[in-house]
């Protein structure tokens, strides 16, 4: 009798296993609204069917924004006023989201046929740190489908292949459900909010193509904004290490674009003067910055470091700006394309 115990372990595996592939249902997949980071990535999903069934693109130009949560308020909301009525504007920008996002969704959105006339491709040095694991977390398990890592495969690190094949061992691995956050809904009476039409984060970006305007400020608090940019430089700056993980996405948005013919201007947001001494302590601007602008001259972009040539200085957070600078960058973007003012 004493012998059927050492089988417990065995069977709890087992029944385990089994029961970590409900997490394979679509509904997982597809529809399983959480908060925070998971609810953009998912919005994304449904962004490219409400792209591919807007009919307003065969009277109107399209313009697309990529980026991290620095280009959330890239709209139509943000354009100047004259352009309003002949353009479009889709935001598919994430939280956290290293550059080869933007070139997961330009790539999907150029195969459905679908061709932007200019696109505003924001790129944060932050990202090309390798080591900081932003590229698997939360890019490839939130945001990359299975041909994506297929094709690219070579170009991830071993620890991010590792994570993948964990991935497939135990999918609740990669749908990490935040059980304190179930704990609550269910307490709560709220597990309708794992709806998509019920989760107040995902309406709130249905309501308009993709973007995010809620970093409004009108004022800023030095006090609260230095404390913010010491917090970000100790978990962002901090041994950082420039790796080429994402150079080699951007090239390839890059080719992509001039293949199209289509106008892409690479965007350095403006942050935090506190903040943004951390990156000229590393040089960032004699290493990492050069490097974006001389891509950018191979393939016919534009690169635009809103860090000199935007005057606006109002702030969320130390990392970033608020959603009232947006405007001022984004006719500054529109005069080069339309040739009033040109970038120097």
């Amino acid at each position: 009798m004493k012998k059927k115990y050492i089988y417990l372990p065995v069977l709890f595996l087992v029944v385990l296993f089994f029961a970590d592939k409900i997490f394979l249902l679509d509904f997982f997949q597809t529809s399983f609204y959480q908060e925070g980071n998971p609810v953009y990535y998912a919005q994304r999903r449904h962004l490219f069917e409400k792209l591919q069934k807007d009919s307003s693109l065969k009277d109107k130009n399209l313009l697309l924004a990529f980026g991290d949560s620095r280009a959330y308020p890239y709209s139509i909301k943000t354009l100047p006023p004259s352009f309003a009525n002949d353009w479009t504007v889709y935001n598919f920008s994430g939280p956290q989201a290293v550059p080869a996002y933007g070139f997961y969704w330009f790539r999907k959105i150029l195969g459905a046929g679908i061709k932007p006339k200019a696109v505003f491709y924001v790129v944060s040095p932050e990202a090309f740190d390798d080591s900081k694991g932003l590229f698997y977390e939360p890019f490839l398990r939130l945001g990359a489908d299975e041909e994506f890592k297929n094709i690219y495969w070579e170009k991830f690190s071993f620890s991010d292949k590792l994570e993948i094949w964990k991935e497939k061992i135990f999918s609740i691995r990669k749908i990490k459900p935040g059980f304190k956050l179930f704990w609550s809904r269910l307490s709560g009476g709220k597990l309708k909010q794992y709806r998509a039409d019920q989760n107040h984060e995902n309406l709130i970006l249905e309501l308009g193509n993709g973007e995010q305007l809620a970093y409004a400020s009108a004022s800023n608090n030095p006090k609260k904004l230095e404390k913010d940019a010491l917090r970000l430089k100790s978990i962002y700056l901090s041994g950082f290490t420039l790796g080429e993980t994402e150079f080699f996405f951007v090239e390839e948005f890059l080719k992509l674009a001039k293949e199209e013919g289509i106008k892409t201007y690479l965007i350095w947001p403006k942050v935090y003067p506190g903040y943004r001494e951390g990156y000229y302590e590393l040089g960032l601007e004699k290493s990492w910055w050069p490097r974006i602008r001389e891509l950018a001259f191979k393939y016919g972009a534009s690169a635009a470091d809103m860090n000199t040539l935007s005057s606006c200085d109002l702030y969320y957070d130390g990392s970033h700006q608020s959603v009232f600078c947006i405007s001022e960058q984004s006719e500054i973007l529109m005069n080069d394309f339309t040739g009033k003012k040109k970038l120097p």
